[in-house]
């Protein structure tokens, strides 16, 4: 396998692994908006899932940036957005 070969596939495997982290946050997302309850505890529920959808764009952003790295270009904004709080 050239090292172009290996660039490219890993490139997918982490463009595939950024895709799945924004599936997963916009689901925490409708799950978040759609968290309506006033019961004692929901707050926390709805943090909870708050935060584990921040965590998985999080992943997504640093996928992305990553695959731009592999391929020679810097993307900041990416990179910035990737940052944990």
């Amino acid at each position: 396998m050239t090292d172009h070969t290996l660039r490219v596939a890993i490139c997918h495997s982490a463009t595939r692994r950024a895709h799945l982290a924004g599936a997963e946050a916009a689901e925490l997302e409708a799950r978040v908006c759609d968290w309506w309850f006033d019961e004692p505890g929901c707050n926390a529920i709805k943090a909870g899932l708050t935060d584990l959808m921040h965590a998985a764009r999080r992943r997504y952003w640093r996928e992305l940036a990553a695959v731009q790295l592999l391929m020679g270009h810097r993307w900041e904004q990416a990179e910035a957005l990737g940052v944990e709080p």
